[in-house]
């Protein structure tokens, strides 16, 4: 048992601020001063809750669903809307049914639709789709182009992928985008006000839209996902209910694209920075899966997992009380060097590589095959079309508004 001890809130409280509201454009130094510093488990006063930053302390927490829930909608300020607003009071409801907002017993229920979404046969089937959307997409290019990859690269191929995989017809496609990135704004704690109440009428948009497909999909299932989510039976027997149904729907749209567009952009960001690295990977493109693996370990796309603590308990000798809001400061986990030898390398032949970059336990993400293999596929395509890109002659600019989102709004190349 970890003998409890009481921690003021001093410098660590300080470099949080920084790290939460302070638009810090290269977080990664605060996050190894925070891992370092003491036990590496802090206060933030401005979130009220406890970060870890330490890989062991970090995976314990995600791999204990006894002691820390995933019921933190309330907690977080994500779920804050006008209960007198129609719209608002249904995106909340939904809300609450992502499926990483829920506990067992219901948790495992909801996640077994998924138990033939996914496998090495599914994700093998879709190989073809995403090599086509990412063939035509570098077609419009030439070499010595300059792009905001963010723009014209990241930020399109995941939408096309994952609206084609769910089955959504393709004149529709150019809908999703602006759908996705307002239900991203709406899960956004940080987005109160005005702006919420826009995000979250234009995420209604999406679940208005998804579920008159699901309708559709009941009475004639096609060899889609939104066919899979609405009627396969669950483990209990039954498929899942309406608003159940819709929730992973749209959870699938926001997460299969935020998370596949910061992986790429943060990953072509790492290649610029490392030359030789890219030169090896234009020589040997079957270092790629390897490659991918040591991008999302390195600059994960989300860099904030949460939980929140049901009953008094302890990490590395730190008091967390029952209600407390705990969060896993994912790339400080992912360099950290008691659990990563040379963790500051970027080395894509690295061995054992158990980052955390999707998350651990029975959360561990549900569409992280889907999402390694875009990756593979767009960057070994990248680099055989447009070996030479490069840098643009503009300056990248990182998210630092979305606390848990810290891909790159900009990331000008020359292609």
């Amino acid at each position: 048992m970890n003998q409890l001890v009481s921690v003021t809130p001093t410098t660590s409280n300080e470099i949080l601020n920084a790290v939460i509201a302070g638009g810090v454009q290269n977080p990664f130094p605060l996050y190894e001063q925070l891992r370092e510093l003491g036990n590496g488990v802090h206060w933030s006063e401005l979130l009220n809750g406890w970060f870890l930053t330490r890989a062991e302390d970090s995976r314990a927490m995600l791999s204990d669903p006894e002691s820390f829930s995933n019921d933190m909608l309330e907690v977080t300020g994500a779920g804050i809307h006008n209960p007198d607003d129609l719209r608002q009071r249904r995106f909340a409801d939904i809300q609450s049914k992502f499926l990483f907002f829920v506990d067992p017993p219901r948790h495992p229920v909801i996640r077994s639709i998924f138990r033939s979404a996914f496998t090495p046969g599914a994700i093998a089937g879709w190989r073809p789709v995403v090599e086509r959307i990412t063939d035509e997409l570098l077609a419009g290019f030439s070499a010595g182009d300059e792009v905001d990859f963010m723009e014209e690269l990241a930020g399109i191929v995941p939408v096309e992928v994952i609206a084609t995989v769910l089955g959504v017809p393709e004149e529709d496609h150019v809908r999703f985008r602006g759908w996705s990135e307002a239900l991203v704004r709406a899960n956004n704690p940080a987005v109160q006000g005005p702006d919420r109440d826009e995000a979250i009428a234009t995420s209604m948009e999406l679940v208005d839209y998804m579920s008159a497909i699901a309708e559709q999909r009941k009475a004639d299932p096609q060899d889609d996902l939104i066919s899979t989510v609405v009627n396969t039976p669950t483990r209990d027997g039954d498929p899942l209910d309406t608003t159940e149904a819709l929730a992973q729907l749209v959870v699938l749209l926001a997460a299969g694209n935020e998370t596949t567009s910061n992986l790429l952009g943060n990953g072509i960001t790492i290649l610029l920075d490392y030359p030789q690295v890219k030169r090896r990977l234009i020589a040997d493109p079957s270092l790629m899966k390897s490659a991918v693996e040591e991008m999302l370990r390195y600059d994960p796309p989300f860099h904030l997992d949460f939980r929140k603590a049901v009953k008094d308990t302890a990490i590395s000798g730190t008091a967390i009380a029952a209600g407390t809001p705990v969060y896993s400061l994912l790339p400080a986990a992912n360099r950290d060097p008691r659990a990563f030898d040379n963790p500051l390398d970027f080395d894509i032949e690295r061995k054992n590589n158990r980052h955390l970059a999707f998350s651990h336990g029975i959360h561990f993400c549900v569409g992280a095959p889907l999402a390694r293999l875009e990756g593979e596929v767009v960057f070994a395509k990248l680099l055989q079309k447009f070996p030479d890109i490069d840098r643009g002659t503009a300056e990248p600019v990182r998210r630092t508004a979305n606390i848990i989102s810290r891909g790159w709004e900009k990331r000008p190349v020359r292609l």
